[in-house]
């Protein structure tokens, strides 16, 4: 079975997968969805990351409690989130080979980074994602989903993007069609881990516009 309607970014296309149909239920309009499966065939991965983990006081109540259970997995240790002096920057390493495979970088990656200087890269210091990311249970092993969403009708809205010449510029001088953005120009991403026993756990959520 067929789940996506889009194109995965390129990002991912050589390492996404169709695979379980429970990670694919109820996906939105403007969604794109894969599980990740190294080149070898491994769909175990640890995270490592730069980054801190941002969490937040739930309201002790249970429907607040259920609500955020719910949302965010039963074992929610924070999302990976930037520091004052860098964006995160995430990869899944396979659990049997340590391929490693990068995941999600905040400063080249979606929206408004193909539009906008969101960090000065030349200012920015060496990030090193050496953090393994353990949920509030301990585990460290997981099967891994990225979702990316894409709000902007790059066909509908081409007269906002669109030179002369049939191409969009991107604020590093590159001149790309509107597939390409289609693919790549999402503005929002989630991060989700299963481990063994199927708890699902989110650890990454961004808007990029």
């Amino acid at each position: 079975m067929n789940f996506n309607k889009r194109l995965a970014p390129d990002l991912y296309s050589s390492y996404a997968i169709e695979g379980n149909p429970a990670y694919f239920e109820k996906m939105h309009e403007v969604e794109w969805r894969g599980q990740l499966q190294s080149s070898t065939g491994g769909r175990k991965f640890r995270i490592k990351y730069y980054g801190e983990l941002f969490t937040w006081e739930v309201k002790q109540q249970a429907t607040h409690q259920e609500m955020h259970r719910r949302n965010y997995g039963n074992n929610f240790n924070g999302l990976i989130a930037e520091t004052n002096e860098a964006p995160e920057l995430i990869y899944a390493v396979d659990a049997i080979t340590d391929e490693k495979i990068l995941l999600f970088d905040y400063a080249i990656h979606g929206y408004d980074n193909l539009f906008n200087n969101e960090w000065d890269l030349s200012k920015m210091p060496q990030r090193n994602a050496d953090n393994l990311y353990r949920d509030a249970a301990g585990n460290e092993v997981f099967e891994v989903v990225v979702s990316t969403y894409n709000n902007v009708d790059y066909e509908d809205e081409a007269e906002g993007f669109v030179q002369d010449n049939g191409f969009i510029r991107l604020i590093d001088g590159r001149e790309v069609d509107i597939p390409f953005m289609q693919r790549n120009g999402f503005d929002a991403i989630s991060i989700i881990l299963y481990s063994a026993n199927g708890d699902m756990v989110v650890i990454h959520q961004r808007e990029l516009a």
